[in-house]
């Protein structure tokens, strides 16, 4: 290792040093509350609400900390002032957002969680998820089969995850291969972002728009945006835009939610009718607004249908899309009206709703209430029978089963050995292994049927005193990876003792 090298390893340890004696040394503060929304990369949904709950002081003197990358302070620091929020900090910084989860008597995320943290004894940690799927995800989508351990890590840290409705929860826990597994529980409870549907909209007479028929355009996140390659999204966004503001009345508005990487490059002063959303206020509130959504492949409608208002699915790219991205729910199935082109959403615009979504909102909008947030707050901080919490799982012991890059011999060891009739057999790999990387379409197809996978995600991380006590880095290594799990035996049918063959055989002689 050169010097250079030497110098980052040392930093690396130092900062590592400094989270983990939250782990290893301090106490959970009883009355700590952290939260982050969209990896820190937002603050919006299920998190602003339950921000917004706990600064009503109804669930004790706690102290409140977000978690949030610098530009998005600002936002936060508006929605303080419009919604009169109780936060106590907001964390920019990565390393002190893991130190003070660390120590938080109760964490709540949407998304991710801090890729350093380690679930602690004593912490009530809830997943609430950002929507109900209608694209396949996890397991069900090749492209992302071989890295389920970014979204794994956070929702096997959990003592609760959170799901409107059974179709999510069936989706999720079989799409990431927790379904046998999982040994918190599930909180059957409404979004808290969704209770919003079930009131009149406060904003429209605070914005001066009550004589006005206001439209929400949100369209969904697209693959092609991963590549950074959206200068043709960019143009046909901003044509549609500007023909659909052509066409609408003059008591017509239309507020347009794009992706950043579009919204940041279309300038809406040159429409008439077309406008970002207002600055200041949380999307939900702008969207309970809207007399009409507009949307495509968007888990939005699932939310938004609470408010049994019209739904137009704007689907102008439908067979490209459908070419490289898989639904759950064929797109026919659903009851809104489909349109590809402006004029046939302009008519739809101007034309009362006369379908039938009785039935989509049964299913789909099953648990949600007016009192969701509330509800979730009083379950998990009060312990109150305010929400239907139920278990899963088969009653099998686990079994884990590591077998280094899974070439074609590492599999057949591994149909020799897993015995999926009798035990919860799950499969682990280095995240990061390139073998797999390139293969994992062909490998994934040759496992036993019945056999889960969960990834390691993480490197070993060692703090300036594990460099000296390597067993503590390998039993908080093998927690961080598999917190709340436990296995009746492991398997590892590698001779090479990697990191990975380091922290099971640790476990194992413990």
């Amino acid at each position: 290792m050169g010097f250079k090298s030497k110098l980052v390893n040392l930093k690396d340890s130092a900062i590592n040093s400094m989270i983990y004696e939250a782990y290893y040394k301090e106490d959970i503060d009883e009355n700590l509350v952290y939260l982050e929304s969209r990896d820190g990369l937002d603050f919006t949904g299920n998190i602003f609400r339950i921000v917004e709950e706990l600064s009503t002081g109804n669930y004790g003197d706690l102290k409140i900390h977000v978690h949030a990358k610098p530009h998005v302070v600002d936002k936060i620091k508006a929605f303080q002032k419009n919604y009169n929020l109780r936060i106590d900090e907001i964390i920019t910084k990565e390393a002190l957002a893991t130190k003070t989860a660390e120590k938080a008597r109760y964490i709540f995320t949407d998304a991710g969680i801090r890729p350093k943290y380690v679930k602690r004894q004593g912490q009530t940690f809830v997943h609430t998820w950002h929507g109900t799927p209608l694209k396949v995800m996890g397991i069900d989508n090749t492209a992302e089969e071989h890295r389920l351990g970014n979204t794994q890590h956070p929702l096997l840290s959990s003592d609760y995850l959170l799901y409107p409705n059974d179709f999510m929860a069936e989706k999720m826990l079989k799409g990431y291969m927790i379904e046998k597994i999982y040994p918190g529980k599930i909180l059957f409870e409404g979004y808290p972002r969704n209770s919003i549907f079930f009131n009149d909209s406060f904003l429209k007479e605070k914005l001066g728009l009550i004589d006005k028929e206001i439209f929400v355009y949100m369209p969904t996140f697209r693959g092609i945006l991963m590549d950074r390659n959206d200068d043709g999204q960019k143009r046909d966004v901003e044509d549609y835009l500007a023909q659909i503001d052509e066409r609408l009345a003059d008591n017509q508005i239309l507020y347009a939610k794009l992706h950043v990487l579009n919204e940041s490059t279309i300038d809406f002063d040159r429409f008439d009718h077309v406008r970002k959303f207002p600055e200041g206020w949380e999307t939900y509130d702008v969207l309970n607004m809207a007399d009409v959504l507009i949307t495509d492949y968007s888990s939005v409608f699932f939310d938004y249908a609470n408010s049994k208002r019209k739904i137009i699915l704007f689907n102008y790219d439908e067979d490209d899309y459908c070419s490289y991205r898989g639904f759950y729910i064929p797109l026919d199935d659903l009851p809104f009206p489909k349109v590809q082109n402006v004029d046939d959403l302009v008519r739809e615009l101007n034309s009362p709703k006369e379908y039938d979504d009785s039935e989509f909102i049964r299913t789909y909008c099953q648990y949600d209430n007016p009192e969701a947030a509330g509800n979730i707050l009083k379950t998990v901080i009060r312990g109150e029978d305010a929400s239907l919490v139920k278990t899963i799982g088969n009653g099998r012991k686990n079994v884990l089963i590591y077998a280094g890059s899974l070439t074609d011999d590492m599999v057949s060891k591994i149909n020799d050995v897993a015995d999926v009739d009798n035990y919860n057999v799950v499969l682990t790999f280095g995240q990061w292994d390139e073998y797999i990387c390139k293969n994992h379409e062909e490998i994934f197809k040759k496992l036993p049927e019945g056999i889960d996978i969960i990834q390691f995600r993480f490197n070993l991380t060692p703090t300036l005193s594990e460099k000296e006590n390597s067993r503590s880095l390998l039993e908080r290594s093998f927690q961080k990876q598999f917190p709340n799990i436990e296995f009746e035996m492991i398997i590892d049918l590698t001779d090479k003792k990697d990191e990975i063959s380091q922290i099971l055989n640790n476990y194992i002689e413990k």
